[in-house]
């Protein structure tokens, strides 16, 4: 990955949490982290990789559930922010911080139990599925074909076209390249790769849908039994295969075998 585009998350580190504290923030994290509790191990011992994991939205839940974590990321400036958080939260114990890029990740073959990539680096798929042990799980964040084609047709049309007949398969998003699946396409991806695809589920992008308005997304402060009927009407949505399409993005979830 270019370093100019480390820099840019660099500089975005400081603010990157800010999204976690709104109403659109909390509800996605909330529904991540829902549909992660199907899949992790009941016992603590598993080696868990958070790659890309930034300031560790992911892992510092997982830390404080007991989980051992190394979050990895090609940015010191979200990486020491995840460190201040880690340190603050009394979990930095068990928690392992290094720089890296994850399609050149410095572990081993089969280092890790899980191996979580939240990022949409679909690019990376056979590294991180190096690293992961046979029988251990893998859950990688994918941009959504359709979704992209349909945010995209407005700006570029012909473009939106060509993603959407498979004729092209990237989209730029502030510097960075993004490979783009359908649900599909995402589960030949995987199984031609040795993962046994448990689940693929619908996540992010639904409040306009929804038609949550916009001073409620941006909110630092909500109802929360409003809150909890949006949580819960989003986890039916991403299981429900006739709406998988229209979200952002897609998450899978597999078993290397």
């Amino acid at each position: 990955m270019c370093p100019r585009v480390g820099k840019t998350w660099d500089r975005r580190a400081r603010r990157y949490d800010e999204w976690c504290k709104t109403f659109d923030g909390a509800v996605g994290t909330y529904v991540d982290l829902e549909l992660l509790k199907k899949h992790l191990p009941e016992n603590r011992d598993p080696k868990i990789l958070d790659a890309a994991g930034g300031t560790g939205r992911v892992t510092l839940p997982l830390a404080k559930m007991g989980y051992s974590v190394t979050l990895c990321d090609m940015s010191p400036g979200m990486l020491n922010v995840a460190r201040q958080k880690m340190r603050r939260e009394g979990v930095l114990d068990r928690v392992e911080i290094l720089e890296c890029d994850i399609r050149k990740l410095h572990f081993a073959d089969e280092s890790f139990d899980f191996v979580l990539c939240w990022d949409g680096a679909v690019d990376a798929a056979e590294e991180l599925i190096r690293v992961t042990k046979k029988g251990g799980k893998i859950s990688l964040y994918m941009v959504n074909r359709c979704r992209a084609a349909i945010d995209s047709f407005l700006k570029d049309s012909s473009s939106a076209l060509a993603l959407i007949k498979s004729q092209c398969d990237h989209v730029y998003d502030q510097g960075e390249k993004y490979r783009v699946v359908s649900e599909e396409e995402a589960r030949k991806l995987f199984e031609a790769e040795g993962i046994k695809v448990l689940g693929i589920y619908a996540v992010h992008g639904w409040m306009g849908v929804l038609q949550v308005p916009g001073k409620v997304v941006e909110s630092r402060s909500w109802d929360k039994g409003f809150f909890r009927q949006t949580t819960d009407m989003l986890l039916e949505l991403s299981e429900e295969p006739s709406v998988k399409g229209m979200s952002r993005h897609l998450v899978l979830y597999g078993e290397r075998i």
